[in-house]
């Protein structure tokens, strides 16, 4: 069985396959643009296109990671604590009725 992945984890996952796909079709519109004759226009957009792509992903990423920092970085978290008086009376169960108490008094006679 393996092992549950963190939630911060898979929040990057489909960015990370993004990128991924990204940088390959990058590196495949190199590859063409240098071997394929091609007009003007095509040749340049072979790779600027995955590569201003893949540029957008790097930034989400790093927006998305400063974000997390400052948001667990720069505000302690505060725990509510509860009024002691307000935890003892709940311990101690609720207060016996008036008309319960005659009616015990009644039965005990």
């Amino acid at each position: 069985m393996t092992a549950p992945t963190p939630l911060h984890r898979t929040a990057e996952a489909p960015l990370r396959t993004i990128e991924a796909a990204l940088l390959g079709a990058l590196f495949l519109g190199v590859v063409a643009m240098l071997s394929l004759p091609a007009p003007g226009w095509a040749a340049p957009w072979l790779a600027l296109a995955p590569g201003s792509g893949l540029a957008m992903a790097a930034a989400l990423r790093l927006s998305r990671r400063s974000g997390a920092a400052r948001a667990t970085g720069a505000t302690p978290v505060l725990r509510r604590r509860r009024p002691a008086a307000a935890m003892a009376a709940r311990r101690r169960g609720p207060a016996p009725r008036p008309a319960s108490r005659l009616l015990a008094a009644l039965a005990l006679r």
